[in-house]
Order: C-alpha cells, then sequence, then structure tokens
C-alpha cells in the first residue's frame, strides 16, 4: 500500500493543499527517486497537520489536536494504491459535523485485517513515530507472548513503550533456541535482522546478547556492556521506533505465513514527525538512509525542521508549508532543496537562519554590496578577508580573484 495524493480543504491552516508523494522507484533504471517526501517549513505553518490529516484520513481514531478549521466545510481526499489497484477515499462535512467515510466507516480495519471477513491482515503495514519518546523502562519481570492481532492495532496512535522493545527482543531469543526447525529459523532470522538495526542505530557499538538472568538486552559501546536503557535519548528513541517497525512486520508475517526471508520486503507507510528529534546532526543526516536500508519497501512521509534531514536523501520529495496572513499553503520545492547543502538550507526561505557569525556575515553583505556597485577592487579585498577568516568554506573564492592569486 503506497499513498499517492493528499487533498485538504479547511484542514489546520489550510485553506486549500495539495500534495503528491513519492511512493517507489520509476521503471527507468537510470532516474533516481526515492519513497521519500519531506515536508518543512517555519513552526505553525502547518507540518504536522499534514501527518495528522493523514493519520484521520487512513481511520486513526485518535488525534491530539481538532485539525478541522470549519466544520460546515472541510475534505480529507486520499489516493492510494493496495495491491497494485489505485483508489480514492475522502472525508467530507456533514450537518452534525461528523467526519464520516464515503466508502469505509473504518478503513484503518479494512486496511490491516483485509477485506470483510477481517481474518486475514493485508499485505501491508502502517506505522507512526511521534516525536514524543517512550519514558517507561526496559525492564521486564516476565515473558508475555507477542499478540500479533494486537500489535497491528492502532498503529497510527504514535503510543510505544520500552517494555514492548525488550519483550519484542526477549520472545525472538527465545523462539531462536525452539527444537522446531520452522521456528528456529524464523527467529534466527528476526535475530540477525535486529543486530543489524541495533548495530546501525550505534556509534562504536553492537547488540551482544539477551542477559537471561533478567531478561536485559546487552549491548556494547565503547567497551563496555550495558543496558539499552542506559544508552543515549537519541540512540533509544532511534532503536525504539526501529524496533516497533520490525515487531508490525513480524506480526504481519505469523498471521499471513509470509517466507522468513520475504518479511522485511513488506510494503507500507511510516510517516514520522519530526524525525530529527534527538538527535546528533550527524545522526539526521543518515536516519532515513538508515530506515531505507533495513525497510526496502516502505514509502515515508515525514516532517522535519532539520536541513540535515533534507540533504540525506537523493531524490526524495521535498514540500515547504509557507504561511501567509490567514492561512498557510505548501509548495513543491524539490527542484530547489535537491541539490542544496546544509549551508544555503540553512539560509533560505524555509529556515531563515544564517550560519556565520554577525562579522563575518556583515563582510559577506558588504562584498556583496561591491560587486552589485562594480566596485570590483574592494569586492576582492573582501574576498581575501573572508578566505583568510575561514579558508576552507570561502576557497571557492579563488576563481573570482585575479588570475595570479587563484593559482
Amino acid at each position: 500500500m503506497y499513498i499517492h495524493k493528499l487533498d485538504l480543504k479547511n484542514i489546520g491552516p489550510f485553506k486549500e493543499a495539495h500534495l503528491e508523494f513519492a511512493c517507489k522507484f520509476p521503471k527507468e533504471p537510470d532516474a533516481v527517486v526515492s519513497p521519500v517526501t519531506m515536508i518543512t517549513g517555519l513552526n505553525g505553518a502547518g507540518k504536522s497537520i499534514v501527518i495528522d490529516a493523514i493519520r484521520v484520513a487512513l481511520g486513526s481514531g485518535v488525534v491530539e489536536r481538532n485539525i478541522i478549521a470549519n466544520d460546515d466545510d472541510f475534505n480529507i481526499g486520499l489516493e492510494i494504491e493496495r495491491d497494485g489497484v489505485s483508489a480514492s477515499y475522502s472525508t467530507s462535512s456533514f450537518s452534525d459535523g461528523a467526519v464520516k467515510w464515503v466508502d469505509y466507516m473504518n478503513i484503518n480495519r479494512i486496511f490491516m485485517y483485509g477485506y470483510e471477513d477481517h481474518t486475514t491482515p493485508a499485505n501491508w503495514v502502517l506505522d507512526y513515530w511521534s516525536s514524543s519518546p517512550a519514558v517507561d523502562s526496559f525492564k521486564i519481570s516476565s515473558l508475555t507472548q507477542l499478540k500479533h492481532r494486537e500489535a497491528l492495532k492502532d498503529v497510527l496512535v504514535g503510543y510505544r513503550r520500552n517494555f514492548d522493545v525488550s519483550n519484542f527482543l526477549c520472545n525472538i531469543d527465545y523462539l531462536r533456541t525452539s527444537d522446531v526447525a520452522e521456528e528456529k529459523a524464523l527467529g534466527s532470522f528476526v535475530f540477525e535482522k535486529i543486530k543489524q538495526i541495533i548495530d546501525s542505530c550505534l556509534d562504536n557499538g553492537e547488540f551482544k546478547y539477551i542477559r537471561r538472568s533478567d531478561l536485559q538486552p546487552i549491548v556494547e559501546q565503547n567497551g563496555h556492556e550495558i543496558t539499552l536503557e542506559k544508552l543515549s535519548s537519541g540512540n533509544i528513541f532511534l532503536i525504539g521506533h526501529m524496533m516497533s517497525l520490525l515487531s508490525k512486520m513480524y506480526s504481519l508475517a505469523v498471521l499471513r505465513g509470509t517466507p522468513v526471508g520475504e518479511m522485511l520486503d513488506t510494503p507500507g507507510v511510516l510517516l514520522a514527525d519530526e524525525i530529527e528529534n534527538h538527535l546528533h546532526p550527524s545522526w539526521q543526516k543518515k536516519v532515513a538512509s538508515i530506515v531505507r536500508q533495513i525497510f526496502p519497501n516502505i514509502q515515508i512521509i515525514l516532517t522535519t525542521h532539520s536541513p540535515f534531514v533534507l540533504s540525506s536523501v537523493d531524490g526524495a520529495k521535498i514540500y515547504t508549508c509557507k504561511p501567509y496572513p490567514g492561512g498557510s499553503e505548501v509548495v513543491d520545492e524539490t527542484e530547489m532543496y535537491s541539490t542544496m547543502p546544509v549551508d544555503q538550507i540553512l539560509s533560505s526561505e524555509a529556515f531563515d537562519v544564517n550560519p556565520f557569525n554577525k562579522e563575518i556575515s556583515e563582510i559577506m553583505q558588504k562584498r556583496k554590496d561591491a560587486i552589485a556597485d562594480g566596485r570590483v577592487d574592494e569586492a576582492d579585498e573582501l574576498a581575501r578577508e573572508l578566505m583568510a577568516r575561514n579558508p576552507f568554506y570561502f576557497d571557492y573564492l579563488k576563481v573570482n580573484l585575479p588570475e595570479d592569486e587563484a593559482h
């Protein structure tokens, strides 16, 4: 399942909005397109509203706020692809102001449990990564059996527990020691994927084992063995969300009888709100790529304040939410941002942040004014001053200096 289009009317700050999402790789082998859509913009411009609207449209029973701006005249229209077939759904206003489905009253149940009998889950997953961290402990007192159907319910609420991470890991560790060949193969495969995920989410660290005496997952970082709760908030945030998505794929595979090796090829949609939260810039730069590497058929729709995230995925589609008096608009700025370095993204309209201190910024402005006024010698002198202060960054200014200085 993939989302193709979203249309909004009187939702949040948007009078009208239309988004077309990157879905999957095109048939042309040389085309660079990733199934990743990024939405950015200033605070209050409506980034998270877009994610909330999709959650409502996919049948989430809970969103944290009322996103409808006009109860008498609103719409959320969604075009999706299910099993290769496109279908359109829309919510609209009625006299009582209630949100009702034209085609299905509870599309989320249809999605997750297949069709009218609700017995066989459909072959896709949905997940929502809230920017709020889990606050409970990783410690568990005993192993609790995984409830696969429960794992596929309320997936768009965004509630996540560290307890569930530990319990999932311990269940898989137990399964891989089974005397039943099929169970052992399944457990061993998923355990290796757990190790791959945790290793990819750590600096100078790796997943080691489950300590059977107290059911604690143990990782080694910087030469020391520690429990998950002793990791940084960024590591915990990323590992927890990745495990949540893996556990949903695992439960779906068990219910559908999916071949072990095909489990992580499951298609679906990941909605992530402010995905950079709790992450160092170096991790912001690679978080989307990590998700894509582990879950290659997942469509990612995310919001971000981070220029490092925006510049991290080749071929991603990029939208900017722009406020205006009385509302906001959504603008496709993929072409503008797709080749921008981080410093240019910071100074763009969506961020409006000067990456340099006041003194260097003033020199840059003086040089810009000198060039505009035709004062070439002054502009060259200011270029030399910039190069002297930051030779690494301003090395490109050599091309504008007299030839004997540029070589």
